[in-house]
C-alpha cells in the first residue's frame, strides 16, 4: 500500500494535462523530502549531543603534591584566603576535580580537602563552623585516594557548613574530634 501510494501516477485522466506532473506525486515528494530532512537534522543533532555529553564527562584532576610540609603550607594559605587556621595544622591533603572541559558551558568543580590537627585544637577549629543538618550524604574522588575517608568512618563524622572556611560555598566539613581529622568537600554548581 505504502509503495503504491509512493510511486507516481503514471496514468493520465482526461482531466489532466499531460506536459504537467501530477499534483498528487508532488505532494508526495515534499512529504518524502521533509521527511529525508527531518531525520538528517536528527541524526546530526542527536551525533552532536553524545559528543557533547562525553566531553561532559570528562574529569581533569589537580593534586597537590609534595611532603608534608609542602602540602600543609599551601592548603594553609588556600584557607588564609578567607580565615586564618585557628591552630596549627599537622597534615593536608587536597584534590580538585573538575567536571567537563568548559567548552559547553562552565565546568563544575569538586574540591576534597584533609585537615589534620591535633586532637586538642579540634574544639578551636568546630568554634568557628556551624552544624549542618541534615547529614549529607557520601562522597569521594572519581579515582580512590588513600588520605580520603571511607564510608563506613563517614558515619561517624560530625558536619558542619564549609562557609566560614571558605566564603559561600556549597559542601560540608566533617569533623572527627576523636581523631583530630577534617574532612571537606566543596562543590559549584
Amino acid at each position: 500500500m505504502l509503495v503504491r501510494w509512493l510511486l507516481p501516477y503514471t496514468g493520465f485522466s482526461r482531466y489532466d494535462h499531460p506536459k504537467q506532473p501530477d499534483r498528487g506525486y508532488m505532494f508526495r515528494l515534499t512529504i518524502i523530502a521533509c521527511f529525508i530532512i527531518t531525520c538528517f537534522v536528527t541524526l546530526t543533532a542527536c551525533g552532536q549531543n553524545s559528543t557533547i555529553r562525553s566531553r561532559a564527562s570528562q574529569v581533569s584532576v589537580y593534586q597537590i603534591k609534595g611532603d608534608r610540609t609542602e602540602r600543609t603550607a599551601s592548603v594553609s594559605a588556600i584557607l588564609n584566603e578567607n580565615v586564618a587556621p585557628p591552630t596549627a595544622i599537622l597534615d593536608a591533603n587536597f584534590l580538585q576535580q573538575q567536571l567537563g572541559d568548559g567548552e559547553f558551558g562552565p565546568s563544575d568543580y569538586q574540591t576534597f580537602y584533609f585537615v589534620e590537627v591535633a586532637s586538642q585544637d579540634i574544639a578551636q577549629w568546630i568554634q568557628l563552623l556551624t552544624p549542618l543538618t541534615p547529614s549529607p550524604n557520601y562522597i569521594a574522588p572519581a579515582q580512590p585516594i588513600d588520605w580520603w575517608i571511607t564510608r563506613d568512618d563517614f558515619t561517624t563524622l560530625q558536619f558542619y557548613e564549609p562557609s566560614a572556611l571558605f566564603g559561600e560555598t556549597h559542601g560540608w566539613v566533617g569533623v572527627s574530634a576523636q581523631t583530630g581529622r577534617l574532612y571537606i568537600f566543596t562543590f559549584t554548581m
